[in-house]
């Protein structure tokens, strides 16, 4: 590291666990018996990293009216019946955690789903006790990702400069947003940079299990 580090702040859906694949296939699911077609492939690239508001939003843009009452209840509720079916942690994750906290190192999470959400991924995937307390979203802030606002809420509440941060992402969105608050990013890339994390000014990587040896910390 080119600077002292103090405070790791992960993102949570597709950094933690393949979340978004799982959530891909339910919106996908209810639009489909709404009588909406939206591909998976389009659903995945133009819902990644977006607040599930900004998402619902979104598809009612793209179709042109307002969606079934009470979809997004029904979405929430197939959602963690899905994760604790499916959900587990991205492979390497749990070693490089254990590697971080045994460095002292602390952890956050700083996501735009829900703080429900993330600590039920949190519970399901085992990481509950090295994030406890150190749970962030954009419902703490006026903005959600990509502006800075949550990554510099978080440094406040941490009493962290930015300068100190490392983030892990791996959306445009969330690594704009680390950027814009003055923090280095790592884009987690685990299919190959196809968001072009790098040419935004992340220093991408592919393998979470590489992520102590990428700090100095092996």
């Amino acid at each position: 590291m080119n600077s002292p580090l103090d405070l790791v702040i992960f993102d949570c859906d597709g950094v933690l666990a393949d979340t978004e694949a799982l959530d891909n296939h339910v919106v996908s699911h209810l639009l489909k018996e709404a009588g909406i077609y939206i591909s998976l492939e389009d659903v995945a690239r133009k819902g990644s990293g977006l607040t599930d508001e900004a998402m619902w939003t979104m598809v009612e843009k793209e179709v042109g009216h307002f969606l079934p009452e009470g979809i997004r209840e029904r979405r929430e509720s197939m959602l963690l019946q899905t994760f604790r079916q499916f959900l587990t942690p991205t492979p390497g994750l749990l070693d490089a955690v254990t590697w971080l906290t045994s460095n002292e190192i602390t952890l956050c999470v700083a996501s735009n789903g829900s703080a429900e959400k993330v600590t039920a991924i949190l519970d399901i995937i085992g990481l509950t006790e090295p994030f406890a307390g150190r749970i962030f979203t954009a419902e703490m802030v006026s903005r959600p990702k990509p502006h800075p606002d949550l990554y510099l809420y978080v440094a406040q509440q941490m009493t962290t400069p930015p300068s100190g941060c490392l983030v892990i992402e791996d959306s445009r969105t969330g690594v704009q947003a680390a950027l814009s608050a003055g923090m280095r990013v790592f884009g987690f890339c685990p299919g190959g940079d196809v968001q072009d994390l790098k040419a935004l000014g992340a220093e991408t990587f592919r393998h979470m299990e590489s992520l102590p040896t990428l700090l100095g910390l092996d």
